[in-house]
């Protein structure tokens, strides 16, 4: 087969879901089928076209400011150009979905949407602002209701979001992204520890990723004050990055009593250093109100560390292993949460298995079975 993906982002672009994009896209090839990703330029590599076997990525220059809008305008050429090439197009929402729509109506091809989360009238919730929740809302709302052949969840939390606003369930498959895994440290518990001047018997909570507006980490940096009141040998590290401002200065205001003896807030780090923080605390908690999916949760469970999570979007579907789920946007529940993870008062789950190469074999299914319909 030949399959066109569009989306907005795609590595050496960091996150979960260029993280997914990049696995699907190279297990594809290496089944022997030709894929060309349209993506944009805006994160750390030159626009362009470089070719890797059947692999080719084509990078649209964008700018910097409203990069989403910059992309679905420029990327629309060469998505054109790839639809008439491709046997099916795959959006991905939310800035590939339109091109990749328009260009599939024109070349009259099959088109599938791969969609991550949606909110719905939970813009209002998530976001303060009045304007940029209704512009959220709209535009979301606009993007998801466009006419796909079919969508791609990838969870069953996606799934029924999708359902909520309007799009048929039987126009809906759940394919879950298989595993995450934090390997190769590159320094030991103990070097992390000292680094951190941080000693053996301190119990370590570790929060990682980006300041966005569902990911909770406001409601955990106020909770650190709670939970060191009952917790005085507690410690925290903090791996954030400035996503949102606006959160990133409640966070920062919630932990200024905090000495760096007690919390550290550490810009994002490679996956080697990551990993070796993971390994060296005691607890990693999930705060996030929404997730579509949550790799750092299985990165948590992969590591065997116990979690505690907001039982919230995807996390009830992905967390296994020693956890507490805790009431969701609250910071007292999160104290509570992480005061009885350091009790041991948890539950544990058995395993679950996402395998990379049933996500591979299922989305060409589906894009076999499209095609033939």
């Amino acid at each position: 087969m030949r399959i066109c993906l569009v989306a907005e982002s795609y590595p050496p672009a960091i996150g979960g879901v260029e993280f997914m994009l990049r696995k699907i896209a190279e297990g594809s090839a290496a089944g022997g089928h030709e894929i060309h990703i349209i993506t944009s330029s805006w994160q750390r590599h030159s626009s362009g076209i470089e070719k890797r076997g059947s692999l080719t990525v084509t990078r649209i220059f964008t700018f910097p400011v409203f990069k989403r809008f910059w992309f679905m305008i420029f990327s629309l050429p060469s998505v054109i150009r790839a639809a008439w090439w491709a046997d099916i197009i795959q959006g991905s929402t939310f800035a590939g979905a339109p091109p990749a729509f328009l260009a599939a109506v024109l070349a009259r091809k099959k088109k599938i949407l791969i969609v991550y989360e949606v909110f719905g009238r939970k813009w209002f919730k998530f976001e303060l602002n009045l304007i940029r929740s209704l512009f959220y809302y709209l535009t979301e709302r606009i993007i998801i209701r466009l006419p796909y052949d079919h969508f791609i969840a990838i969870s069953e939390y996606t799934e029924k979001s999708l359902v909520s606003i309007g799009v048929s369930e039987k126009k809906i498959t759940v394919i879950y992204p298989g595993d995450s895994r934090l390997e190769n440290p590159s320094m030991t518990n103990r070097e992390v520890r000292k680094q951190l001047n941080f000693k053996n018997e301190e119990y370590i909570y570790l929060a990682s990723g980006r300041t966005g507006i569902t990911k909770g980490f406001e409601f955990f940096a106020e909770a650190i004050p709670k939970i060191l009141k009952l917790i005085p040998e507690a410690r925290f590290i903090l791996i954030l990055s400035m996503y949102d401002k606006r959160i990133w200065k409640r966070v920062m205001k919630s932990i200024s009593f905090c000495s760096e003896g007690i919390c550290r807030v550490i810009k994002p780090v490679s996956r080697e250093m990551l990993a070796a923080y993971v390994n060296t605390a005691d607890c990693v908690v999930i705060p996030s109100v929404s997730e579509g999916f949550g790799f750092c949760a299985r990165e948590a469970v992969n590591a065997g560390k116990t979690i505690v999570a907001a039982n919230s979007g995807s996390l009830p579907e992905v967390i296994t292993g020693r956890h507490v789920f805790v009431e969701p946007g609250s910071a007292s529940a999160l104290a509570a949460g992480c005061v009885n993870a350091f009790k041991g008062d948890v539950k544990d789950l058995p395993a679950k298995d996402f395998s990379w190469d049933r996500t591979v074999r299922q989305y060409l299914e589906l894009y076999k079975e499209i095609l033939a319909s």
